[in-house]
């Protein structure tokens, strides 16, 4: 019962946070049901994400506590506002789903160079908007007797992943729009895509040399594409007609209502239940994760009120290519000990902040450093999901993925250098 209304209470989040997007609506009513999902959700989470969460909790506070004591002044919003437009975007992709197994349902496989293309084409961009949902729509349908061999599953890994790079869908970006406000979608764009297509050359390079004999890959077809295609023209349409609208508030609207007009019509009731009842609920650990990062956040901000970091960051000047590179190495080693990129992120910000970097340059780090560690590492949600569902090691995921996050952390250290040299 106090799961469905959690999933009720999300669903009334995501309409009044609407309100304050297009309507100008106080954003309270939308954090005060973002919350109390929270604390409905919080029992209800396995054993490894409640501790994460506990210890996040925990941090938070002891901050906010020690920055109060201090004289610090934080106010109400800053604590408890900064994340529900992230978790309102998180709510409306989910919602995706619902048009997803009549569009990404495919019969048959390709077989040698001709699978690889296609499978590393249909996991990118159908990943980038129906997100965690097309590892199971490939996976199933890739699988025998309930298992992926190594070439599927580093190309299901890093290459659903990677599209973190670039996807407006994807919660990494409405992650870097928060904590590198600023930042221009449209100059990072081009660097993300060219990440994306490092990420798969180097992927089919390695599925080459590991030999190309009996694989079989999953067929991308012109049907597939409706979605995402759909979606991406009503999200260029919209920041064309309405330059103000943050990508987050488009695409927080257009989402649902598309996923509703391309849903088979048949069971349209029992899912759109199911949708409030089951997958709102199962977006707890997430919703949990976020909203605390927020206070994450806010603690370390009121904790550089009374102590500069300064001392910290006396050894840089500014945030060009070392210090993103190194920015960007710190939140992947730091992922390999199971930490999530969000929490990295939230730490991370408010000190670089000081910096005065350039925010398209820190977006493009969160994005890229979101991407390379939840695709390189064993215990990021996605990899989880494939180690639990088709049977693989940790173990052998972990080293399967070392040479790869060396090589992409060079590709994104050129990146940053691409964009500073153009831009």
């Amino acid at each position: 019962m106090s799961r469905a209304l959690a999933g009720v209470l999300i669903l009334c989040m995501w309409l009044a946070d609407l309100g304050h997007l297009y309507l100008g609506w106080s954003q309270w009513p939308a954090a005060a049901l973002a919350w109390g999902a929270t604390v409905l959700l919080g029992p209800f989470l396995d054993p490894a994400a409640r501790r994460q969460c506990l210890i996040l909790y925990l941090c938070a506070l002891l901050m906010l506590a020690v920055a109060l004591l201090q004289g610090a002044r934080l106010s109400w919003s800053s604590l408890l506002l900064p994340n529900i437009d992230m978790v309102t975007l998180f709510a409306a992709v989910s919602c995706l789903n619902l048009a997803t197994q009549a569009l990404a349902r495919s019969s048959g496989t390709v077989t040698g160079w001709r699978g690889v293309v296609s499978t590393l084409a249909a996991v990118n961009l159908l990943g980038a908007v129906i997100n965690m949902s097309v590892l199971f729509v490939v996976g199933d349908h890739l699988a025998r007797d309930g298992r992926l061999e190594r070439r599927q599953v580093i190309m299901l890994s890093r290459i659903y992943c990677c599209a973190a790079f670039w996807s407006p869908f994807f919660i990494a970006m409405a992650v870097a729009m928060t904590y590198a406000p600023g930042m221009v979608f449209s100059a990072l764009l081009p660097l993300g895509l060219l990440g994306a297509l490092a990420a798969m050359v180097l992927t089919a390079l390695e599925v080459g040399r590991l030999g190309m004999s009996g694989f079989e890959g999953y067929p991308l077809r012109l049907r597939t594409l409706l979605l995402p295609g759909t979606l991406a023209l009503t999200v260029l349409l919209g920041h064309l007609l309405w330059p103000d609208l943050s990508i987050v508030g488009i695409i927080a609207l257009t989402a649902p209502v598309i996923s509703l007009l391309l849903m088979p019509a048949t069971g349209r009731r029992a899912a759109l239940r199911r949708q409030v009842t089951e997958r709102f609920p199962a977006m707890g650990s997430q919703i949990v994760l976020f909203l605390g990062a927020g206070l994450l956040a806010a603690g370390i901000n009121g904790l550089t009120q009374i102590w500069s970091p300064a001392p910290l960051l006396s050894c840089f000047s500014h945030y060009g290519v070392l210090e993103a590179a190194l920015t960007l190495a710190l939140i992947l080693l730091i992922a390999y000990f199971g930490v999530h990129p969000i929490i990295t992120i939230s730490s991370l910000a408010p000190l670089l902040w000081h910096l005065q970097p350039d925010p398209t340059l820190l977006g493009l780090t969160f994005l890229l450093a979101w991407g390379l560690a939840t695709g390189a590492t064993p215990l990021s949600g996605a990899n989880l999901a494939l180690l639990a569902c088709y049977r693989v090691r940790a173990r052998d995921l972990l080293f399967w993925n070392l040479g790869y996050a060396g090589r992409m952390w060079l590709v994104c250290v050129g990146l940053f250098a691409l964009y500073l040299w153009w831009y």
